[in-house]
């Protein structure tokens, strides 16, 4: 499985809960739509919890799973992934997301 995981920040102006407002209500459907989409889940960051010392600096965390890489790279060029990127930067700091992709390989507890 081909996984492209976004590190968000939201864009300045908005409060925690309008970024997560969009995030959820209005990120969440325009993201479900994209064809060849296996999964994708959302992660809210807390802000007042500290690993380690460590203040993570972002807001949200977004997972998208696909079947392929080819599968991915015609998901973001259909008229649904041109929608969802129009909607990422009503609401999101482009300039401050990091993105990792990777395969997904599924570990489970013996």
């Amino acid at each position: 499985m081909h996984t492209i995981i976004f590190a968000t920040r939201r864009k300045p102006g908005l409060t925690r809960e309008q970024f997560a407002e969009h995030y959820r209500s209005v990120h969440a459907p325009l993201a479900r739509r994209l064809p060849g989409l296996v999964e994708y889940r959302q992660t809210l960051l807390r802000d007042d919890y500290r690993w380690e010392g460590q203040k993570c600096g972002y807001d949200a965390i977004s997972v998208y799973v696909f079947e392929s890489d080819e599968a991915a790279e015609s998901a973001w060029v259909s008229p649904e992934g041109v929608a969802l990127n129009e909607d990422t930067l009503l609401f999101i700091d482009w300039d401050s997301v990091i993105s990792y992709p990777g395969t997904t390989t599924d570990v489970h507890r013996p």
